[in-house]
Formats: structure tokens, C-alpha cells, sequence
């Protein structure tokens, strides 16, 4: 592969190398601030798509509490999604990125997450992103996109990647979908990044956000 955007970059040399760092890093269902809201608006997903699910285990935990939902995961990471498949066999996986979700059709999720992705995805396609996510997910559907805190936008070095100038972008994500009009923010909350628990210092480094969204084409209009 040639490597000469950010996202080349990022499917040769951190992709897995992602998921092998944070490969022990153990998942409780009942700490996950998703499955916490979820439950708290007694949402009821039917069809769910994680971007960027790693092995699956939060479509998995998804999928254990509410019976009836069909999950879909993009990965970037063929280890991920190889260690996924070997424990829960109800997700279906899927070797992509987030720009192209050309194999998914239009409308077809009711729920779509975004997890720690947006961050890092190239500003050449950043949009492409926001179109794709925007496109398979149904009117009426939720959008939950989580990421690094931003009081303002900013741009750091993404140090995992060295053989060409990558970074990590912060800014708030949700004001892209919200911009449009055809989409509104139910439910805003942060956390620490290193305790994992709500958070209302001033440390705004060392947060992350969870931003609950509601597409509905026809709302911003009345």
C-alpha cells in the first residue's frame, strides 16, 4: 500500500495495533455510559451499527439486553473482528471504514454508534463520514457519538503513527449533524478519560463526551 493519507496510514500501521494495545482491557456492561442511556430512555433498538466495534463486545452486550435487536459492526481491524467472530456469533462484522458503507443499505439502522472514531479520520474524508453515517441511519433513528471532550477545536500530533504526520483531531462532532438542522441533541454528558465517571472539573484534557442525537427530517422546520 501506498501511504499517502492519513487513512492509509492509520489501516496499515495502527488498526490493529490498536486493538492488540487494548486487547485486555476488560468491558463491563454496567460502567458503559452507552448501555446507561440506552436504558435510562428505555431506548429499543431493532437494528444497530457500531462504527468502529473493535471485537463487538458492546453490540454484544446490546444484543443480550434487548432480545430483538440485529447488530452490525464496521472494523477496521482484521484481528478485531477475526478475536469478535470466535465469541459472539450473533454480530455480524463487517471490514470497513466509515467513509464507505456502501455494502449497508440507506435507512436501514434505527440506532448507529460512533465510538472514538471520528478523532481520528481523515479531514479528507471527514465528510464522506458524516454523509454515510447520515445516510444508513432510518428518519426517527438515534445517533450516539462518543469522543474526546473539546471546549475548542484542536489538533495534536497522533503519536501512534510515525512514518507520516498524522493527528488527532478534537472538536465537538456533534455540531456537524446538528448544523444540518435534520438533526437534535436529546442527551449531552461527560466523563473522565482516565476515571471513567461523570466528570464536572475543569480538567477538560482529560475528558470524554457522549452526545445522544434524534434525526428527524421535518422537526427543524415547523
Amino acid at each position: 500500500m501506498s501511504i499517502k493519507t492519513q487513512k492509509d496510514a492509520f489501516l496499515k500501521y495502527e488498526a490493529d495495533s490498536y486493538f492488540l494495545r487494548n486487547k485486555h482491557v476488560k468491558y463491563f456492561p454496567e460502567d458503559d455510559v452507552v448501555i446507561k442511556v440506552l436504558r435510562e430512555y428505555d431506548c429499543r433498538p431493532k437494528e444497530v451499527l457500531e462504527i468502529g466495534c473493535s471485537t463487538g463486545y458492546r453490540l454484544h452486550a446490546i444484543s443480550s439486553l434487548f432480545k430483538h435487536s440485529r447488530t452490525t459492526g464496521v472494523e477496521p481491524s482484521l484481528e478485531a473482528i477475526s478475536h469478535g467472530r470466535s465469541l459472539y456469533s450473533e454480530v455480524e462484522f463487517i471490514n470497513g471504514t466509515a467513509d464507505d458503507l456502501s455494502t449497508l443499505k440507506s435507512g436501514s439502522f434505527d440506532l448507529v454508534i460512533i465510538g472514538f472514531v471520528l478523532y481520528v479520520v481523515d479531514r479528507e474524508v471527514l465528510l464522506k463520514v458524516i454523509s454515510e453515517t447520515d445516510r444508513v441511519l432510518a428518519d426517527g433513528g438515534t445517533l450516539m457519538i462518543i469522543d474526546f471532550f473539546s471546549e475548542k477545536p484542536a489538533r495534536n500530533n497522533y503519536q501512534h503513527i510515525t512514518e507520516i504526520q498524522a493527528y488527532a483531531y478534537k472538536q465537538n462532532y456533534d455540531e456537524l449533524f446538528v448544523a444540518s438542522k435534520l438533526y437534535h441533541i436529546l442527551d449531552k454528558r461527560s466523563m473522565s478519560h482516565s476515571k471513567k465517571d461523570y466528570d464536572l472539573s475543569s480538567d477538560y484534557y482529560d475528558k470524554y463526551s457522549l452526545v445522544t442525537l434524534r434525526k428527524d427530517l421535518s422537526a427543524g422546520y415547523k
